[in-house]
């Protein structure tokens, strides 16, 4: 059975699976939901394009793969022609001396010189300079790899931030719920201690329980708080999710199962982060082989043309010349051999490294492939718990109006709801992590979301958390 993950990624409905569990599939939902999911869609790619200004990660990624590039222009120049102007000039006082048979003479003398020089040099063979220009390539696309890994990590960040926020709007709204309810039930148990029907004590318990529905609210508003917080420190001051995004907003696609194999293959073959290490890999080799390279002769081609004035009778006046270089290396004092085998350890480290990381991302994305599948079952029995418990406490509410049923009867029936609820959540959050570090280890994120956009103008939202 063939994976459709990657054609339903570049479609637009890669958003609802973001945003929302597989739960929702047979829930009601709003009329505009399209307009919704692309709303997701927009303001999502908004903020990945804002935290990408900010992200201390992946601006030394950027940084990283413009001082290869610079890297890589010194390393080409090396192999380039080069011309050099020399002007020499001086003016001397010496005192000359000739010995003869009668005796020696003593003259002094003025000289004054110059001497202009044109040479250019062009290599012919420097095989550690080739070998340089072929390593800084390999660095240039190890850091292009490494930018896009940290492109990828960015948007997971920048989506759990989001689920963050919407599970703890859903687990808020569920604890003013509860605390409504609660405040309801003391109402009637009031009621009932001053008929005489209940006794203080009975009374005493109904409100513990109401003040502590109204502490799970305030913790739950605590951990909006924190969300929000953390969107805002990942993206910027002015992000913020809408209130009417929320994870009922539109039904996810679910991929089809995949075989270990094919998940392997799919690491392998599109994981920049393993990617780039494999070009590390590389570059270590051909560093290896650019220290031994040094045994080698180098051979260059060199021309030059000069000009000189000079007070003495003979001198070169005008030159020129042209020629071939040839340098052997003779003895370094086993600086060579040592070089190389240091880079020859450094190139089994990276082999070492490359095969360690292949096997952590290939059990990543095993292991969230699996926590997918299992979240699937596990939301889908947590929504089918929600329905029979909802039915439940709505029974025994009226029951317990009527005097059929007791207090504690309505409050095992509520717990048993307000936790399905809570489950369900907390597994929808699962469900997204577990589907954000599959798609960052398998790469596949829809390219509209990784290319930098100008980001839209920000309608100010106030958030649940902010509100008194």
């Amino acid at each position: 059975m063939k994976w459709a993950l990657k054609s339903y990624c570049r479609s637009i409905t890669l958003v609802a699976i973001l945003i929302l569990g597989p739960a929702c599939a047979r829930a009601q939902y709003p009329t505009d939901k399209t307009d919704q999911t692309a709303g997701m869609a927009g303001l999502l790619t908004a903020h990945l394009d804002q935290a990408r200004k900010i992200d201390g990660t992946f601006l030394a990624a950027q940084a990283s793969k413009e001082a290869a590039w610079h890297s890589l222009q010194i390393n080409s120049a090396a192999l380039g022609l080069k011309v050099t102007a020399t002007v020499n000039s001086f003016h001397a006082e010496r005192t000359e001396e000739s010995r003869l048979v009668s005796g020696s003479v003593s003259s002094n003398r003025h000289l004054n010189s110059s001497l202009a020089t044109i040479t250019a040099r062009q290599p012919l063979y420097r095989k550690k300079d080739f070998l340089a220009v072929e390593q800084a390539t390999m660095q240039l696309q190890s850091a292009e790899a490494m930018a896009e890994s940290a492109t990828h990590v960015l948007f997971g960040r920048v989506f759990i931030a989001w689920v963050e926020i919407l599970t703890a709007r859903d687990l808020l709204h569920i604890a003013r719920q509860a605390a409504e309810r609660s405040g309801m039930v003391r109402e009637e148990m009031e009621r009932r201690y001053r008929a005489g029907d209940i006794s203080l004590d009975q009374l005493g318990v109904e409100i513990s329980r109401q003040e502590q529905r109204q502490a799970d609210v305030l913790d739950a508003m605590g951990r909006l708080y924190i969300a929000e917080r953390g969107l805002i420190d990942l993206v910027g001051p002015e992000a913020s999710v809408p209130s009417e995004f929320t994870l009922e907003t539109a039904t996810p696609n679910i991929p089809a199962n995949l075989s270990v194999s094919e998940i392997s293959r799919l690491v392998d073959e599109r994981n920049p982060e393993l990617r780039a290490s494999r070009l590390l890999e590389e570059v270590a080799r051909l560093d290896r082989e650019r220290m031994r390279a040094d045994h080698l002769p180098t051979v260059d081609l060199y021309a030059s043309v000069s000009k000189g004035e000079n007070d003495t009778i003979s001198y070169i006046r005008d030159e020129s010349r042209i020629g071939v270089q040839l340098s052997v290396p003779v003895y370094t004092s086993g600086s060579i051999d040592a070089a190389s085998a240091q880079a020859e350890a450094q190139y089994r480290k990276a082999q070492a490294q490359t095969s360690s990381l292949g096997v952590r991302l290939r059990a990543q994305a095993i292991s969230a492939a699996s926590k997918l599948r299992t979240s699937v079952v596990r939301i889908d029995t947590y929504r089918t718990q929600v329905e029979a418990t909802a039915l439940r406490a709505e029974a025994v509410r009226r029951g317990f109006l009527a005097g059929t049923s007791t207090r504690g009867d309505f409050a095992r029936a509520e717990t048993e709801y307000l936790t399905a609820r809570q489950r369900r959540a907390n597994e929808m959050l699962e469900f997204a992590n577990a589907w954000t570090s599959f798609v960052i280890a398998a790469a596949q994120i829809d390219a509209s979301f990784l290319q930098e956009r100008q980001a839209p103008d920000k309608q100010p939202v106030k958030m649940v958390g902010s509100m008194k």
